[in-house]
């Protein structure tokens, strides 16, 4: 599935978007070169000394939602991890996927990224969780820093790489198609669950209209090869 790049006039809705990242994932390339914005930090090397010193992650889901939960499960996971009412849970439902996401803003999840919302994806199939997706920068918050946004960016990936990921298939700073979007750090569990951070700078349109805000996004994914969304049958 293509990436859609998140952007200014992007709805929350897309966040519901459950291939998406997952398709970045497998779109990236091997090369780790830094993100094409202002200064991003080097990153830090992962090896094989390191891994074995960390214990194995284990991406089960987000804060106190497990994948597999229901809609009721991940709505008291919601308001004990952020103290947010259920009034304050917004339930949307993507037409072509045919997902339902529970989506909750929250002010200071990551220090110096600003706010951001979180969207707890339930499958087409099994209406149980699946898949988190965390959006910082773009249609969030409009007016914010993108080095702050880069140097959240970075400090996840810092923190990711010291996580106990497995060697195999991760991505650290690898652009994508143009370079406008870049894996910041993609990593796997030993159940093949990944931890996906991607970073989004669209390129300035012309000399006279102002670039758009970068944004970045975190995914937590159950299956990134086969996502619980709706497909039309082969043969149809």
């Amino acid at each position: 599935m293509p990436f859609h790049r998140p952007a200014l006039g992007l709805s929350l809705a897309a966040l519901a978007l459950a291939g998406t990242l997952a398709g970045v994932a497998q779109a990236a390339t091997t090369d780790r070169n830094p993100a094409p914005t202002a200064q991003a930090a080097p990153a830090a090397t992962p090896n094989a000394a390191a891994e074995a010193a960390a214990p194995a992650a284990k991406v089960t889901g987000f804060r106190s939602a497990r994948f597999g939960m229901t809609a009721d499960e991940v709505t008291k996971a919601i308001t004990k991890d952020f103290k947010i009412e259920g009034k304050d849970i917004r339930r949307e439902t993507n037409a072509t996927e045919r997902t339902t996401s529970l989506i909750v803003k929250v002010d200071d999840l990551q220090t110096g990224a600003g706010p951001a919302v979180v969207a707890y994806i339930l499958g087409h199939s099994t209406q149980k969780l699946f898949q988190v997706n965390i959006l910082w920068g773009g249609a969030v918050n409009p007016k914010v820093d993108p080095n702050a946004l880069v140097g959240a960016a970075n400090a996840l990936r810092n923190y990711f790489v010291g996580q106990g990921y497995r060697q195999e298939g991760m991505l650290l700073n690898a652009p994508v198609g143009d370079g406008s979007q870049v894996v910041v750090f993609r990593g796997t569990d030993g159940q093949g669950r990944m931890s996906l951070l991607t970073l989004a700078v669209p390129p300035k349109p012309s000399d006279d209209t102002p670039a758009l805000p970068p944004s970045l996004q975190l995914s937590y994914i159950e299956k990134p090869n086969e996502p619980d969304v709706f497909k039309i049958e082969k043969g149809f």
